[in-house]
């Protein structure tokens, strides 16, 4: 039996590919065409057709009758969403600058559907309504070949696996490509981890004080008293333990109220506030997993190399991740399809690529640098390809490793359990500590 995807794109095409993989299909997303005639089903590759069990996307939807006059047992999911969002969604993908990049076939697909080649949001609407009215009057009578899905407003295993005759899966029905998630700015993801990582700086600079002694010496008697003074007031408040938990309390206060305002929908879990159910949050396709002070030992040291650590993870697997060190200001970070960089104080975004960067490694043993209390910031230097670091980690939490996984998958680097060689998950059962290799 074949399954096509007969929705327009954007509409959740690739969150029904995805379904329909779990589901055990070998499914295409978007197969692309080379030339395009209307109703000529050569427009789409004869090897891809035969070869998979679902297709889904762009040039699917145009050949709706067609695929359905060959293959009379197929069956159709037309997924739709609300007008609004998806013209909104449209004009943020379909310009001028992506239709100069498109083929002429795909450009002349988009003229015979929206009368266009770019966004145009009246020509869209219309044609829109057109496509679904279409696709209704083709298939009225015949439930058992079409199914409507709103995806985006919530339907999943319940309306698709009844109509496919599968059982209901025990996992969430994947939501990989939504516009609002996967657009987020990357500045506004360093700008939390920044305020959040100042909460733990001034803290951390007053117990730091005087463990240089060169640097002791070189401040002038009113900079020591002050300094003296308020390091007094720091050992009556409870000295280094209790301040350790007082800025990362106010360390997490900032990155759940800044994430929450930045997308209510999405929770977040941190490695001090993760008792959320697991019957709860395995269902969760997306949520936001954080460490406010990665590198516990590194707070008031010398080195300070401690840590903020943003993920996102979906669907088991980080797509974005913030790993920001306060004391010396350097900046990993990667977002979904954008890449990996780093940023040192006062620099611009450099991009990371394991390619590059093993290319440019030295010949002779470089010397170890010190061990980093840090795990989040040891898995971000074996992304860039600093030589001379150990590839292993041990008894590392998930709020530890996602954020530099998001950076290490990104620049090209692999992370897994240590006796593995499947990729490292989050949002498991338990929050357990493991051995993670970074190759």
């Amino acid at each position: 039996m074949k399954i096509f995807g007969i929705g327009l794109s954007k509409t959740g095409t690739t969150s029904l590919a995805h379904a329909l993989e779990l589901l055990g299909y070998k499914t295409r997303d978007y197969p692309g065409l080379v030339h395009y005639s209307p109703g000529d089903l050569t427009s789409i590759d004869a090897g891809l057709l035969d070869t998979h069990d679902a297709l889904t996307d762009t040039p699917i939807p145009s050949f709706y009758r067609e695929l359905d006059a060959r293959y009379p047992d197929a069956k159709f999911i037309l997924t739709i969403r609300d007008a609004e969002g998806w013209l909104k969604s449209c004009k943020k993908q379909f310009t001028q600058k992506l239709a100069d990049k498109q083929n002429d076939a795909h450009n002349q697909l988009f003229m015979d559907i929206y009368g266009c080649t770019m966004f145009d949001e009246q020509k869209f609407r219309a044609a829109y309504d057109r496509f679904i009215n279409g696709v209704q009057d083709y298939f009225n009578g015949r439930p058992d070949k079409l199914l409507i899905m709103n995806v985006v407003a919530g339907d999943g295993w319940e309306t698709l696996c009844p109509f496919l005759n599968k059982s209901i899966p025990d996992i969430p029905f994947p939501k990989a490509n939504v516009t609002q998630i996967r657009w987020m700015n990357a500045d506004d993801l360093v700008g939390i981890a920044r305020e959040a990582g100042q909460e733990i700086l001034r803290a951390h600079n007053i117990l730091a004080a005087h463990t240089n002694s060169h640097d002791a010496s070189a401040l002038s008697s009113i900079e020591r008293f002050t300094a003296h003074l308020k390091r007094a007031a720091l050992n009556l408040r409870g000295g280094r333990p209790a301040a350790l938990a007082r800025v990362t309390q106010s360390a997490q206060k900032v990155l759940i109220s800044r994430l929450n305002k930045l997308n209510p929908g999405i929770p977040v879990v941190s490695d001090i506030s993760h008792a959320v159910p697991y019957s709860e949050r395995s269902k969760w396709n997306h949520f936001w997993l954080v460490d406010p002070l990665d590198g516990e030992a590194g707070f008031g040291s010398e080195a300070g190399e401690f840590t903020v650590n943003i993920a996102l993870i979906e669907d088991q697997k980080p797509i974005s991740g913030v790993v920001y060190a306060p004391v010396s200001g350097t900046l990993y970070y990667a977002m979904a399809g954008k890449g990996a960089f780093k940023v040192e104080p006062g620099g611009q975004p450099v991009r990371i690529n394991v390619h590059d960067t093993v290319s440019e490694m030295p010949t002779q043993a470089a010397e170890k640098p010190s061990a980093t209390a840090s795990k989040a910031l040891a898995i971000c230097r074996l992304a860039e390809g600093m030589p001379g670091i150990d590839q292993t980690l041990h008894q590392c939490m998930e709020w530890q490793s996602a954020a530099a996984h998001a950076v290490a998958r990104a620049a090209g680097k692999q992370v897994r359990p240590c006796n593995s060689n499947d990729a490292l998950t989050y949002n498991k059962m338990d929050w357990s500590s493991e051995c993670v290799t970074v190759s």
